[in-house]
């Protein structure tokens, strides 16, 4: 097969938690800063750290954001989060061909576990690498150095870093791995395609026909 190892982005690639994250977003900054943010900024920040979400306001003003979404995001994760039609049939059928799979997400491990059980996912993956895994985050490329060292997975020309966001692309590219873009995404589609992913899925299955060099 062509790869050996298939890393998935979680958040908008897996699970559709993007609406989520964002009504998330929306109730942290109206309750501690009393006003309403644009859309397309809070879909930019989706795939980084909560942190680097909120790096332009003040230390103070940040932190009370931080604890203010982490507080929202809580409240509706139970009953406001879906997965992406055929997630589990694609992640089956890449099991049954004897692919290696994992998770690397920004994410904090708590909330992705939670999903993850929520939906049975986590049957499928041999490693999650989340946000308190690692020191750098995407688009920095530790993250995937860290899943393929734990994985010992030497060979990065074999791994495939599957995403949604321009933060998941540049960190396959960062770390020298093929990217695939999913067309599932909520991000701005032009943005994905100026980052040169070498695959985009139409379903998690295509990936199938990717590993065997059959035709999409």
């Amino acid at each position: 097969m062509r790869y050996d190892v298939i890393l998935y982005d979680f958040d908008g690639t897996l699970a559709d938690t993007v609406p989520m994250i964002v009504k998330s977003f929306r109730i942290a900054y109206r309750e501690v800063l009393g006003r309403e943010e644009d859309e397309a900024f809070l879909l930019s920040t989706i795939g980084l750290p909560l942190q680097e979400a909120f790096r332009r306001e003040t230390p103070e003003a940040a932190e009370k954001l931080l604890i203010a979404y982490k507080a929202a995001n809580a409240a509706l994760l139970e009953t406001e989060v879906k997965i992406f039609d055929g997630i589990t049939d694609g992640l089956s059928i890449l099991r049954d061909m004897g692919v290696r799979q994992a998770v690397v997400t920004s994410k904090r491990r708590e909330p992705a576990l939670f999903t993850m059980r929520q939906f049975a996912l986590d049957p499928y993956f041999e490693l999650l690498i989340a946000r308190e895994d690692t020191d750098s985050h995407k688009p920095n490329p530790e993250p995937i150095f860290a899943a393929a060292e734990r994985l010992g997975q030497k060979d990065l020309s074999r791994v495939l870093y599957v995403g949604d966001s321009v933060h998941d692309l540049r960190c396959a590219n960062n770390a020298g791995v093929d990217a695939a873009a999913v067309e599932w995404t909520y991000m701005p589609r032009e943005e994905l395609i100026a980052e040169k992913p070498k695959y985009w899925l139409s379903r998690l299955s295509d990936l199938s026909c990717i590993l065997s060099d059959a035709e999409l």
